[in-house]
């Protein structure tokens, strides 16, 4: 598997270099980088500005102007092999945004894929970039159906425009479901009920400014948050909380 960084949300300079630095640490092969920043186009949204917010956000951990390689995709103009191959990334690092846009625009032609295992490249993603990376993924919802009742599983501005709990084949770059914004939005209880529904079968919320590196079969936490390990074990729903050992 190649490594995978996914950070939960958060802009908290201080914890930069242990998110987005630790990406780069990665990215950067024979001395060189060549990070391509992935944006999915969104209604209302200049997606120019997007990168540009993320792109200063690598710039203050060492990434410079000629390092950084703007994609703008959509469900139109979804990432692919052919597009990715051609920017040359030694990273690829998909930003934050609407969930379900990102979903459209990375999820449906997956060839690209190929090129990132082919090649080791690291895959970073910040909120809907970590989102999508899972085998089962979150796209939003803040309703879900049980026993015929719909009930609140979590704050309705978390929903990514949607009621109901979706929950769809993501990226696969990891083995669980992938929660973001988990204190701040209050989003871990709706990866709880995702995992109780049987729509994963476990899955990790993490915070913001608080990032999970998946590197040689290890995950470790990093950051200022919180890492919440959501599993069924012995039928019953069990959460275990995780934070880095690494002063911020």
């Amino acid at each position: 598997m190649i490594p995978v960084f996914l950070i939960g949300g958060g802009w908290r300079a201080e914890t930069f270099p242990q998110t987005y630095g630790r990406f780069l640490q990665n990215a950067a092969k024979g001395g060189q980088k060549r990070i391509v920043l992935v944006v999915a186009e969104e209604p209302d949204a200049d997606s120019h500005l997007q990168f540009l917010r993320f792109f200063e956000a690598f710039h203050a951990v060492g990434l410079s102007a000629n390092e950084a390689f703007e994609m703008i995709v959509s469900a139109e103009n979804p990432l692919t092999l052919e597009r990715l191959a051609a920017a040359e990334p030694t990273g690829v690092f998909v930003c934050g945004g609407l969930t379900p846009a990102y979903y459209d625009a990375l999820c449906i032609d997956r060839s690209w894929l190929e090129f990132l295992k082919e090649n080791k490249i690291p895959y970073g993603g910040f909120s809907a970039g970590a989102s999508v990376a899972g085998n089962n993924a979150i796209i939003g919802g803040w309703q879900r159906g049980i026993e015929g009742q719909i009930v609140e599983i979590a704050n309705e501005n978390a929903g990514e425009d949607l009621d109901l709990l979706a929950v769809r084949r993501g990226l696969g770059l990891v083995s669980f479901a992938v929660e973001v914004h988990a204190t701040q939005w209050g989003t871990l209880s709706r990866l709880i009920h995702a995992v109780d529904g049987g729509l994963a079968p476990e899955g990790w919320a993490i915070d913001e400014n608080t990032m999970l590196e998946i590197t040689g079969g290890e995950i470790k936490v990093r950051g200022a948050g919180n890492a919440y390990q959501v599993r069924r074990t012995d039928g019953k729903i069990s959460v275990e909380i995780f934070q880095s050992r690494e002063a911020v």
